[in-house]
C-alpha cells in the first residue's frame, strides 16, 4: 500500500497473510496516522482481525483490554484471543520535516525493511 499526504509519498507498507492483510495494514496506518505512533510502534502494537466468516472477533495477546472484551460480548460478539499473531507489517515512512526514510520491521517475524 502506498500512502500519501498533501500529494507526497508518505509510507509504504505491505503484510503477508492472506485474509489478514487488509486488518494488518488498516492498522498500521490508523497507528500511524490516527494515534500518531512512530512507524515501529505502529508496526509492532497488537492487532485485531474480524472478517465477514467466521462471525470471530480475533486478537493478539493483550490487543483489547478485558473491559474492552467483556463489553464486546455484551454486543453478542464472540471474542476469541489467539496464542499466535496476524501478519509481518514492512514499512517505509517518509518523515515530512527532513524527507528522511524510516525502514521498520514488524517483530513477529524475522523480517527486514530499510530506508535508504
Amino acid at each position: 500500500t502506498i500512502v500519501t499526504r498533501d500529494g507526497k509519498l508518505m509510507l509504504v507498507t505491505g503484510s503477508p497473510g492472506g485474509g489478514k492483510i487488509i486488518t494488518t495494514i488498516a492498522q498500521v496506518i490508523s497507528n500511524l496516522v490516527d494515534f500518531e505512533m512512530d512507524i515501529k510502534q505502529a508496526i509492532d502494537a497488537p492487532r485485531i482481525h474480524h472478517q465477514w466468516l467466521p462471525d470471530i472477533i480475533q486478537t493478539e495477546r493483550f490487543a483489547l483490554s478485558r473491559e474492552t472484551r467483556q463489553r464486546l460480548a455484551r454486543m453478542g460478539h464472540v471474542v476469541q484471543e489467539r496464542d499466535g499473531s496476524f501478519g509481518a507489517a514492512n514499512s517505509i515512512y517518509v518523515d515530512p520535516a527532513n524527507n528522511w526514510k524510516h525502514g521498520a520491521f514488524d517483530s513477529r517475524r524475522e523480517a527486514g525493511a530499510a530506508g535508504y
